[in-house]
């Protein structure tokens, strides 16, 4: 028992430092050496073929299997690192060990195998081993050998299907008397691996048989090639010939060669053969050739092109009859060094592809014509080209030069009404081409031609293919025009020519990916433009060439619009599918929205109010995504609505603020409170305060202006009736007015209504200028004269009526209790005036004219109800009146002698 403890502790230890501490091997990784005091790994065969089963036998220590409490079953199998399920064959136990033996098959030419043991949830390496499988050799072929004149021998075979295994090939050649009949010497031997496939011998004479046998053998096992009986004169290969070659024809040229080293006594040894090409041809063309005898070897080679280079090489193969027996023939010598040789020039072939690019004509009716050409290609041209010669011809008249040049083009400037006729030549060193035609109808008589459908499709990343149906006419040529459809055609378009019986042409010049091109097709027949087509086509769309910019159109508190230009036409890079933009709120995920490619702007709705948003932009076609920049909005806060109202109440508070502010400023000076009191509201005086209310004048007289009882009562409407009386008189002021004064002192009036009752049933006072004269209570008179304002002209003339006036004048009578009148003396007229020249009553004139209709209405004057006034006195502030005193605003119009009139022009008021 404490045997075994001990070997278990043993095991253990083993099993942690070898293969418990060692990492599990996987495909790739190193295998740990195994324990061989645990178990050991053998396999047979260690070389086997492909497919044919191999066996393993993994040896166990039987103290492993008793720790680990592993059973010969639990052996993990593994081959090129990879686990496998092996079939266990058989167990054997005897002298204290156990043998696993497995079957495994030989998949692949080489294999490694190992097993482990389980042990503490990892695996325990017990054994490794390695094995090569493949196939034997198979029946070998020898192709060919062949002899070299510097004294060997070399044989080509076919070493037939790979074996997998390491090979080996040797070539045995001996030296045979007659036609192989017996061993002369050995020539010698060679080995070579399967890569070569040929091998070389030396040997001495040409002259002689020889047996050639080839074998090869690798672990598996020999194959060997049927043996070959060979003269070495018979497989010879001769030396590459030395050539020379010179023209003197513009269609033929001559080759001369010879054979180095004298390898050959007779030209007529061997055959040849002549090869050449253009030199910017990659096609070489061959001529078998037979020398003839006693002469050099040399032979013209015709129908070639002129003005051509060409490249020429040559080789020989040797002939004999004499040894009909050996196996195998002569094989042709190398090609010769390369000699160059250029055939003489000839006229050109044909005419230069012949084009036009017509301007609008001016105000003249003048266009500018630009004629092109192509340069011919060297098989047409058959030399250089000099000079070209452009003639033009008007219908009906003979051509006459236009251009000689060397350039590509020349330019015309010919009338637009007229068609024109050009032909052009080429000229070389030896002769003119034939002429090519171009006709150009006149402005008015040209026609659009009919439509020519043509398909487009790229045919690489810088060619198209055109497709059309041939017109309805033989067609003699086709000129095909292409440019970028963002430049202007006129100026950079390309150009081609082809002759007819065409259906299909790619352009490949002047074609890049990521451009648009715009492509016409014109037919021609008879040098004129008789149909044509267009179209435009991407030889390759790619990605945009830049995204466009966004901008903001308009901002809302939840919305955003942006808008963006269209990407130019030069920077699509193909057809425009649509358009993403991408936005970001702060603190969400970012949402796109795809709109399509002929969209220029986008409404971004659901946004939060005074918020900051990224948009973004991308722009695709077929050929990519191209991103563009990014664009940062703040979203605004309020509406334009509520931003209106609210400014528009902040302008109004601060306007009514500044004038209240500057009305207070105002307001508290003097002179601008007079000011704005005097233009807003006006002081109106107060005619109980005026000067006339306290105003004695110098003379007064009663009203007159009683009307007579039968005038209407529309007249006598507006105004209450007065009916004077118990007045005691009037004292004149001034000598002059003595007459007067005596007239008004004769008879004494009263006032009163008839209308209005008691209130105005007062008598008058007696107004004493010059102090004879009493007078009642003052302070009464000053309440009683308070009027309005108003300027009365008082006029008085003698006689019955006033001059120039038919209307009756009502007479005065003496006062008594019942009279309404003033009493009369005779002679003496008294008129009221306005100074707008119309009288008060209907009893004056009008300015010297009869009035035409009635009085004039006097409630409209109601001072006159009470005085009638002449000569002026200056009032007091205390209402004391100074007799004799004059008022600069009432003037005094004194009587004229004349006239014998008075009159006075009367401020009421006072003022």
């Amino acid at each position: 028992m404490w045997l075994n403890l001990m070997l278990a502790w043993i095991f253990s230890l083993g099993v942690s430092r070898s293969g418990a501490k060692s990492p599990r091997p996987g495909p790739g990784s190193s295998v740990p050496t195994p324990q061989p005091s645990c178990g050991m790994l053998s396999l047979h065969p260690t070389v086997a073929c492909l497919g044919t089963p191999l066996t393993a036998s993994c040896t166990l220590d039987p103290s492993c299997l008793q720790i680990s409490h592993a059973r010969p079953g639990d052996i993990v199998w593994r081959l090129n690192g990879e686990t496998r399920q092996l079939s266990l064959n058989q167990s054997i136990v005897g002298n204290g060990t156990v043998t696993v033996v497995s079957i495994l098959q030989a998949e692949r030419p080489r294999g490694e195998l190992s097993c482990f043991l389980p042990h503490r949830s990892s695996l325990h390496l017990l054994g490794l081993a390695e094995y090569q499988a493949g196939v034997p050799p198979a029946e070998l072929q020898v192709e060919r050998c062949v002899s070299f004149w510097g004294g060997n021998i070399t044989c080509y075979w076919d070493p037939g299907p790979e074996t997998y295994l390491p090979t080996t090939y040797t070539l045995h050649v001996t030296e045979e008397a007659g036609r192989c009949l017996w061993k002369f010497r050995d020539a010698g031997t060679c080995v070579s691996s399967r890569e070569s496939r040929s091998c070389t011998i030396p040997v001495e004479n040409l002259f002689a048989s020889f047996q050639v046998r080839l074998t090869a053998v690798n672990p598996l096992g020999r194959a060997s090639a049927a043996d070959k009986c060979v003269h070495g004169m018979s497989i010879v290969k001769l030396s590459p010939p030395e050539v020379s070659a010179t023209a003197d024809r513009s269609d033929c040229f001559r080759v001369a060669w010879r054979q180095p080293n004298e390898e050959l006594l007779r030209v007529t040894d061997a055959r040849y053969e002549i090869r050449y090409r253009d030199v910017d041809g990659a096609s070489w063309t061959q001529v078998e050739v037979t020398a003839a005898e006693d002469a050099p070897a040399s032979e013209d080679v015709c129908d070639v092109s002129p003005f051509t280079s060409y490249s020429i090489q040559v080789r020989a193969l040797y002939q004999s009859d004499a040894f009909p027996w050996s196996e195998g023939g002569p094989s042709w010598s190398a090609w010769s060094h390369e000699r160059f040789v250029r055939t003489l020039p000839t006229a050109p072939s044909r005419g230069p592809a012949l084009w036009r690019r017509i301007a609008t004509p001016d105000s003249d009716g003048r266009s500018e014509i630009i004629l092109m050409w192509k340069p011919l290609q060297p098989k047409e041209a058959n030399g250089r080209t000099l000079t070209y010669r452009l003639r033009w011809q008007r219908r009906g008249q003979p051509a006459v030069l236009a251009c000689l040049t060397r350039s590509l083009q020349c330019a015309l400037e010919l009338p637009a009404s007229e068609e024109h006729t050009f032909f052009l030549t080429a000229s070389n060193s030896v002769g003119e081409s034939p002429a090519s035609k171009l006709s150009i109808p006149a402005v008015q008589a040209q026609a659009v031609p009919p439509p020519l459908p043509v398909l487009v499709s790229p045919a690489s990343d810088r060619s198209l293919l055109l497709q059309w149906d041939p017109p309805g006419f033989a067609a003699a040529a086709y000129v095909f025009e292409w440019g970028r459809a963002s430049e202007n055609r006129g100026q950079n378009s390309s150009w081609r020519y082809e002759l007819g019986n065409i259906s299909r042409v790619v352009l490949a010049e002047a074609i890049e990916p990521g451009y648009l091109y715009s492509l016409t097709i014109f037919a021609l027949s008879g040098g004129a433009v008789r149909a044509a087509g267009s179209t435009s086509a991407y030889s390759k769309q790619i990605a945009p060439f830049r995204a466009p910019a966004l901008h903001p159109a308009r901002v809302w508190p939840s919305q955003v619009e942006v808008q963006w230009e269209e990407v130019p036409l030069e920077e699509q890079g193909g057809f425009i599918r649509n358009y993403t933009i991408s936005y970001e709120e702060q603190g969400k995920d970012t949402q796109a929205v795809v709109v399509n490619g002929s969209v220029r702007r986008c409404l971004i709705a659901g946004l939060a109010p005074d918020s900051v948003v990224r948009v973004g932009i991308s722009v695709s076609n077929d050929g990519g995504r191209t991103q563009g920049s990014v664009l940062s909005i703040r979203t605004r806060s309020l509406d334009d609505g509520k931003v209106e109202l609210l400014l528009s109440s902040l302008c109004v508070g601060l306007v009514v603020l500044l004038i209240t502010a500057a009305l207070a400023c105002v307001l508290k000076h003097p002179l601008y409170v007079c000011l704005i009191q005097g233009c807003l509201w006006p002081q109106v005086p107060d005619p109980a305060k005026s000067h006339l209310a306290s105003w004695l004048p110098q003379q007064m007289w009663l009203d007159l202006g009683n009307f007579p009882e039968e005038q209407s009562g529309k007249q006598r409407a507006g105004y209450p009736d007065f009916l004077f009386w118990g007045a005691p008189g009037i004292i004149c002021g001034q000598q002059e007015e003595e007459m007067m004064c005596k007239f008004f002192l004769e008879s004494t009036w009263a006032a009163e209504t008839s209308s209005t009752g008691d209130k105005y049933r007062q008598p008058l006072q007696t107004i004493l200028l010059r102090g004879d004269v009493t007078t009642p209570d003052h302070s009464q008179a000053r309440r009683q004269s308070t009027v309005e304002y108003s300027t009365v002209i008082v006029w008085a003339y003698p006689g019955d009526a006033p001059p120039s006036s038919t209307a009756p004048w009502p007479q005065p009578t003496p006062q008594s209790p019942e009279s309404s009148g003033p009493s009369r003396e005779p002679g003496w007229r008294i008129c009221f005036q306005s100074p707008s020249c119309e009288p008060l009553d209907g009893s004056c004139w009008r300015c010297g004219q009869q009035p035409d209709g009635g009085p004039a209405p006097l409630g409209a004057f109601p001072l006159l109800r009470t005085l009638v006034v002449e000569g002026s006195g200056d009032l007091q502030p205390n209402g004391d009146h100074h007799a004799g005193a004059l008022s600069p605003m009432m003037p005094y119009l004194p009587l004229e002698r004349d006239h014998r009139a008075w009159g006075m022009c009367l401020n009421e008021g006072g003022q």
